[in-house]
């Protein structure tokens, strides 16, 4: 992103400094507990929307994250992109033979996909990634959005827009989506069989 707009480097660069220093914290620390590690995912989250809210015109009223209602036209793509990456994730958990409700990092809720809700943690940036790209190219514009029970929306012009691009990107990220689950079994299948191993030895 730095390459397209010279003139926020600096406040970039701060956010990548930030998030960096929070994954030294994690290289260099011992507690692995929820709330400290849900502390740390915070400081990095508030440093990258901070960046990444100022690469979007002022017209768009894109000041930090927020939901439910979404309040400005970048908060709503985020919602809805976010959305259907979570989708995209249930419907590959289960057939993945995984349970996506349980998580590791999002521990067990009542109603909540807590393992979908780790696995899309991978691809998040890809989704902001393509909503900068809808608004920097102008393919999606304010006029394409509609106030709707106190929040934003896409209309139907925005909406075909929108969907376009994303089923184009979501090839690759049912691909990766695939390949974590992949991954989560196979590496759930060695601790068990390293389990099973220990405790035979220890017979």
């Amino acid at each position: 992103m730095q390459k397209y707009r010279l003139d926020l480097r600096f406040k970039v660069t701060k956010a990548i400094k930030q998030i960096e220093k929070s994954r030294d914290q994690l290289k260099h620390t011992n507690s692995y507990e929820n709330n400290y590690l849900l502390g740390i995912e915070g400081a990095s989250a508030a440093a990258y929307f901070n960046a990444y809210c100022s690469l979007f015109a002022e017209s768009l009223s894109f000041t930090s994250r927020q939901r439910r209602p979404p309040p400005d036209p970048v908060n709503a793509c985020l919602s809805l992109g976010y959305s259907l990456l979570h989708n995209e994730a249930i419907q590959i958990s289960y057939a993945s033979g995984l349970d996506p409700f349980i998580g590791f990092y999002h521990r067990l809720d009542y109603g909540r996909e807590s393992l979908c809700c780790d696995l899309i943690e991978f691809l998040r940036w890809r989704i902001d990634q393509l909503i900068w790209y809808l608004f920097r190219e102008r393919l999606l514009t304010p006029e394409m959005f509609s106030s709707v029970n106190g929040g934003i929306q896409l209309n139907k012009k925005g909406r075909q827009i929108f969907f376009s691009h994303y089923e184009s990107a979501a090839k690759k990220y049912r691909r990766i989506l695939r390949l974590l689950c992949f991954r989560l079994i196979r590496a759930m299948e060695t601790y068990r069989q390293e389990s099973n191993d220990k405790g035979m030895r220890n017979k």
